[in-house]
């Protein structure tokens, strides 16, 4: 299963702001991250109507984490971020199969696509920042823009 950037990016934001005591900007994480500002704004916006991050505007605002990093599970990031989980076509928005409706790869691939969630939600947050290294700066030669 191939995950979309904005997963990637999604985990990446969460990361790094579960490693901040204070708040973030969106050009600090975009430069922290490496990450077009453009990308971050569309995802921290995401995060915000899922209530994985607080946003507040104005002097003494920023972005920080919306609950704590132990009742954050990556799998349930995932499930809100993808926008698309199927992974063969009779399981995506609008898919088809010729062998339905008595087709059994259906199922199996709905298995297989719930038990790669299933297992990413056995990590929180607060486990997956526990073992990753704290985020300097990322060299200027190395961004996404």
């Amino acid at each position: 299963m191939r995950l979309s950037q904005a997963s990637d990016f999604s985990l990446r934001v969460l990361l790094l702001l579960g490693q901040s005591e204070t708040a973030q900007t969106v050009e600090s994480v975009s430069r922290r991250l490496g990450l077009a500002r453009s990308h971050v704004m569309k995802i921290v916006a995401k995060l915000g109507r899922l209530g994985l991050v607080e946003t507040n505007r104005g002097r003494g605002g920023g972005i920080r984490l919306g609950r704590p990093a132990d009742q954050i599970r990556v799998g349930d990031v995932v499930r809100k971020m993808e926008p698309d989980l199927g992974v063969v076509d009779c399981l995506r928005e609008g898919g088809s199969c010729a062998f339905l409706p008595a087709c059994a790869l259906r199922p199996a691939m709905r298995k297989a696509s719930e038990a790669f969630l299933e297992s990413l939600n056995e990590q929180t947050l607060a486990a997956l920042l526990s073992k990753t290294q704290v985020l300097g700066e990322i060299p200027p030669e190395i961004r996404r823009q």
